[in-house]
């Protein structure tokens, strides 16, 4: 294989660097842990790759995984003989194994250090670009049979952080929409194809949140048996009411944030831009293009003209399709923190997200 040339995508295996892929997707997204990635060659002569070996993936000189192989793949006929390459991020494992982290159960425990205790003993590093360090927890305790990922989402559900791959084998903690992208999305200038879908199966015509409270001398027995928020989609013209149970209990005006949460992210998430453009990078000079960050998108014909984040990523090179990038796109308030009151805590109120 070749040496690396411009925007060429190598994979690094073991000090050994392997280029000339015929076929590259490299997939990564706010909603998953793990980046992913999958290579095709024409397989002549062989190559010294094996199931499980770490491998550092860089696209454009830009590391976009940093894991391990997952499957190798040859195939062939009379013909031909070609070798797929398949792997994830470090912060796979967090995703495919159990959270096993003694004690299980921790108080007065710090947000960022109960990630960092989960994710250490996989190797993954934690990488905190938070403004400022979120409360405590009182009481975090593991449960059963859960996965390391799903404790960790958990956890960060709990204080509105959104956990996701760096891409170069550590959990990034940040909030959502992290910088400008610097480049306008427009149709006719740099977008070669787009798609936008809107779903109204996920939307509701009035949603109510329901809990119980313990009575107390602030609540008496009849005010605390049942605790209701309500919210209302103007959007979906029908009657399709939908009754949330909350997780815990709530006082009045957390269920009305709870409400109002559901109605604003599922009408943020029932929209959904995609669009592709040429090459991996923003500009023929700038960075590749990255996850949570807000693009103008501009697209005269779906009436779209709004800023959006970036929350899913494919980067493709093919002999049909060459080398082009497929963006997600979506409203930044999709990603608002859910209002959670956690038990064993004291009462707080969730935070207003305002009409559509």
């Amino acid at each position: 294989m070749g040496d690396v040339r411009g925007d060429e995508l190598e994979l690094l295996v073991e000090g050994q660097r392997f280029t000339g892929w015929e076929k590259v997707e490299v997939s990564r997204s706010m909603e998953a842990a793990s980046g992913a990635f999958s290579l095709e060659v024409s397989d002549r002569g062989g190559m010294p790759i094996r199931a499980g070996q770490e491998v550092t993936l860089q696209l454009a000189g830009v590391v976009v995984v940093r894991g391990h192989v997952d499957e190798i793949q040859a195939r062939g006929d009379a013909d031909s003989r070609s070798l797929v390459v398949a792997g994830r991020d470090r912060t796979a494992d967090l995703v495919d194994c159990s959270e096993l982290t003694e004690p299980g159960e921790w108080a007065d425990v710090p947000f960022l250090r109960l990630v960092e205790l989960i994710a250490e003993p996989f190797g993954v590093e934690v990488r905190n670009l938070l403004p400022e360090e979120p409360q405590p927890f009182v009481r975090f305790a593991r449960q059963t049979g859960e996965s390391a990922w799903s404790a960790i989402e958990r956890a960060c559900r709990l204080r509105g952080v959104l956990a996701h791959s760096s891409g170069d084998g550590a959990l990034l903690l940040e909030r959502p929409g992290r910088g400008l992208a610097g480049v306008d999305l427009v149709e006719g200038r740099n977008v070669l194809s787009w798609q936008v879908q809107t779903s109204l199966r996920q939307r509701f015509s009035s949603y109510v949140v329901r809990a119980q409270l313990s009575g107390s001398d602030e609540f008496f027995a009849d005010q605390a048996a049942l605790v209701e928020g309500t919210a209302e989609d103007p959007t979906v013209g029908r009657f399709r009411p939908l009754l949330v149970l909350a997780e815990g209990a709530l006082v009045f005006e957390n269920a009305q944030d709870r409400a109002r949460w559901e109605a604003t992210v599922r009408a943020a998430r029932s929209s959904t831009v995609g669009v592709v453009v040429q090459g991996w990078r923003r500009a023929p000079d700038a960075p590749v293009w990255d996850l949570n960050q807000l693009a103008h998108v501009v697209l005269p014909g779906a009436g779209l003209d709004q800023v959006l984040l970036v929350n899913e990523l494919r980067f493709s090179r093919s002999l049909e399709g060459g080398t082009t990038t497929e963006l997600g796109l979506t409203r930044r308030d999709a990603y608002d923190p859910q209002p959670v009151v956690e038990e064993d805590e004291d009462w707080f109120g969730g935070e207003e997200v305002g009409d559509f």
